[in-house]
């Protein structure tokens, strides 16, 4: 994909993040060398194309008291469409996978409490007619991130989380934060002044001063990760991407891969001796097949890691950004629960 000089700049400039002032357009356009009209209509145009795929809130769910987890299900081959139903009608599935792998359905699933977690996975596990699972919790966050290089020195930076920072601990939320990140989660308008939109079409009592103070607690304080744009990978020129799994020893040092930035995502998860023995998972994005084995390649070999599994989107069967405080989740309850 071979974008203009305004669109690299403006899609760079959108990927860092989104400035909490009221006229967020205006400030960007200040710091690419273009007014307010033209990143008006660049992203709307971006937008249209299906490029950019929403502009909102980054959020750190364990902060808003959510567990999110990794799950990875055994399923038959003839109850596949049928567990791809079950899962992807649960509100806190974001991501939802068919991957060539023993294993071979793999989805993200939040949900509000512990207790409420392991009973929605029950639920979905014997609906789907799982054979077997694996919860694969995230056991440090090594990296996190994804900013796409679109024909301009991106200058990648993404955020990591040094050892032992825990993502536990955090305080609830009160009702007006409550609200604050239900708004947040809004897809961003575009127009000049896109957070008066948001509280007007909410009907909110707050004021853009007051959403903007909400805005610098939630970031500062990890609540929120990001306020930036997501693009959508393959319009965006990056075709391949996988999910690689390394079965890493006890000396294993991950600078390697937090530096490369092909890598946006990168955990260390459960093991399950003799089930599972792969902890290190590292997500890579790049513009062709080709190029994405040669960066798998490369970190096996700076690395020293030689037993890893690539483990390949075969089929995207939900990408979708959870909402949290949804009224959905109560609804899959009653509809789901004994």
């Amino acid at each position: 994909m071979n974008f203009t000089k305004v669109e690299a700049a403006v899609l760079h400039r959108i990927q860092k993040g989104i400035p909490a002032l009221a006229e967020p357009y205006r400030h960007i356009g200040e710091s690419v060398g273009l007014n307010e009209d033209d990143v008006i209509k660049t992203i709307n145009d971006l937008k249209d194309r299906n490029i950019i795929r929403n502009i909102s809130g980054i959020f750190n769910g364990e902060a808003l008291g959510y567990v999110l987890n990794l799950i990875a299900f055994k399923v038959p081959q003839d109850r596949i469409d049928t567990a791809v139903q079950v899962i992807n009608s649960h509100p806190g599935v974001s991501h939802n996978y068919l991957r060539g792998h023993d294993y071979n359905i793999w989805f993200t699933l939040a949900e509000d409490s512990e207790e409420n977690f392991h009973k929605s996975l029950s639920v979905i596990a014997e609906k789907s007619g799982a054979l077997d699972y694996l919860v694969l919790k995230n056991e440090k966050l090594l990296k996190i991130g994804v900013m796409l290089d679109v024909g301009k020195d991106t200058g990648k930076k993404f955020k990591v989380h040094a050892a032992g920072n825990s993502e536990n601990g955090f305080a609830p939320l009160t009702s007006g934060e409550i609200e604050a990140v239900k708004m947040f989660q809004m897809d961003l308008p575009v127009c000049p002044s896109p957070y008066e939109k948001i509280l007007r079409d909410s009907g909110s009592s707050f004021t853009t001063e007051d959403l903007m103070k909400f805005f610098t607690k939630f970031t500062e304080n990890n609540i929120m990760r990001r306020y930036a744009a997501v693009l959508n990978h393959r319009n965006a020129g990056y075709t391949a991407n996988a999910m690689t799994a390394w079965k890493t020893g006890e000396d294993f040092d991950p600078d390697l891969f937090i530096q490369n930035s092909a890598v946006s995502h990168l955990y260390l998860r459960t093991l399950y001796p003799g089930r599972w023995e792969y902890p290190l998972f590292a997500m890579a994005h790049a513009k062709s097949d080709d190029e994405l084995n040669r960066i798998v390649a490369e970190l096996s070999d700076r690395s020293g890691i030689k037993d890893y599994i690539v483990l390949e989107s075969l089929k995207e069967f939900k990408k979708k950004r959870v909402t949290y405080f949804s009224d959905k989740f109560i609804e899959w309850k009653r509809m789901n629960y004994d």
